[in-house]
């Protein structure tokens, strides 16, 4: 248990170092629309290493297997779907790096991390899963919340409303699971 929340609280410093980090920092000259979708698609990347990361591990609570391997299947088809809407709406489906800055949240804002997580090194691999999923899950609902309110296109409102009632519902099956503060 010790382990994994000295993991935890590595992953927490590590996710509060990049990104922009005054959320009304806002770059008006960027589509909320691109912005969503150069932060959403990383953001997905990053959920599906840490479930194969986790499986990899060990994890084996059947409930947490099916939401990583739900994860990976789910958020990947998403991803592919955000680049073609990307590349139809903006030319190019390459993810701009920094093009999350203009969503004017901070990594830790958006639950992500740094550094990978090292399920390996954990003492329970689905407690370390379920509590940095949850914390990760929170900040893709954050997000999705933004685009139900700022989105141009309503292809972006609709997966918005997917990823909350989807990730809300995954959390809800972690919170058992999770340490103490996830």
């Amino acid at each position: 248990l010790s382990a994994v929340l000295l993991v935890a609280g590595v992953l927490v410093a590590a996710g509060c170092g990049g990104g922009s980090s005054d959320s009304n920092s806002v770059d008006e000259s960027v589509p909320f629309d691109r912005a969503f979708i150069d932060a959403m698609v990383p953001h997905h990347e990053q959920a599906i290493q840490m479930a194969k990361d986790a499986k990899a591990a060990g994890l084996s609570e059947p409930a947490l297997v099916d939401i990583a391997d739900s994860i990976i299947s789910t958020q990947g088809i998403e991803i592919d779907q955000m680049k073609r809407w990307r590349q139809d709406w903006y030319g190019s489906s390459t993810i701009d790096p920094n093009g999350a800055d203009a969503m004017g949240m901070s990594m830790d804002d958006m639950g992500m991390s740094e550094t990978p997580m090292d399920f390996g090194a954990s003492d329970d691999v689905d407690a370390a899963f379920a509590t940095m999923m949850i914390a990760h899950h929170e900040g893709a609902i954050k997000m999705a919340e933004l685009a139900d309110d700022k989105a141009e296109h309503q292809s972006i409102k609709d997966l918005a409303d997917e990823i909350i009632s989807a990730q809300q519902d995954e959390i809800g099956i972690m919170q058992p699971f999770a340490t103490e503060g996830g």
